[in-house]
């Protein structure tokens, strides 16, 4: 019995651990801001490559850039379109002229930057479609 009771007090113990830990895990958004910081940095970086030709910088500048700033600075006013507008066109964009100019310093932790800001990208753009419809709203036969 008493080893019984030893049992179902560890068992408690890492339980309530788990849910510890559980709850000390960053949010979506807070890993969104800390991708945000990242990525935006790498741009800048990029953006004052000269190792870029004029249509890279000018894209990098011009578009990506401001872009990302903009989701960054939204907070909690983001939206789903400009969200998928940079997930789905404009950081695939970037990556791909990185990739393009592997003689850039830093060149695989900016590519490393730049990919793992995609899934936080998605994964706030999943949230807020979540919490947009209510789960008692009809869903279409063709969706």
């Amino acid at each position: 019995m008493k080893m019984l009771r030893i049992a179902a007090g560890l068992a408690l113990s890492a339980c309530f651990a788990m849910l510890v830990a559980c709850n000390s895990l960053p949010t979506v958004q807070q890993q969104f801001q800390t991708g945000c910081t990242i990525v935006n940095g790498d741009l800048a970086i990029i953006a004052a490559s000269p190792l870029l030709n004029a249509e890279q910088q000018s894209a990098i500048t011009n578009t990506i850039l401001p872009a990302n700033q903009a989701i960054c600075k939204a907070g909690g006013t983001l939206n789903v379109t400009d969200l998928k507008l940079f997930h789905d066109s404009l950081l695939p964009a970037a990556i791909a002229i990185v990739q393009g100019v592997p003689a850039l310093p830093n060149q695989p932790a900016i590519l490393l930057g730049l990919q793992t800001f995609g899934p936080m990208v998605q994964a706030l753009v999943d949230q807020l479609i979540a919490t947009a419809v209510p789960a008692s709203a009809p869903v279409a036969a063709s969706q």
